[in-house]
C-alpha cells in the first residue's frame, strides 16, 4: 500500500492506495473526505486521472480535482 499526501481546499490529507494485484486494479481512498474509488491499472496515466477527477467532480472544483488526481497518478506511475 502506498500512502501520500495531498492538499485540499489548504488542507493537507493522507491519500491511501492499494494496488489490487488479482483484480489488476488500484484501490484509493481518502477517509477524510469519506472517497474511495476502485480503477483499472490498465488504463493510461491519462485515464486513470480522468476516472479520478470524474469521480471527485461533485465533491469539490475542477482544478482542485486535478491536482489531487495529479498526486495520485504521480504516484501510481513510479509502482
Amino acid at each position: 500500500m502506498l500512502q501520500i499526501q495531498t492538499s485540499i481546499n489548504d488542507a493537507r490529507m493522507p491519500v491511501f492506495i492499494f494496488p489490487h494485484e488479482e483484480r489488476n486494479t488500484y484501490i484509493v481512498s481518502i477517509p477524510d473526505m469519506n472517497f474511495s474509488l476502485e480503477y483499472s491499472r490498465d488504463l493510461s496515466e491519462a485515464d486513470q486521472a480522468e476516472e479520478i477527477i470524474l469521480h471527485l467532480f461533485n465533491m469539490m472544483d475542477e482544478e482542485t480535482c486535478e491536482s489531487v488526481a495529479r498526486d495520485i497518478t504521480r504516484a501510481t506511475s513510479t509502482k
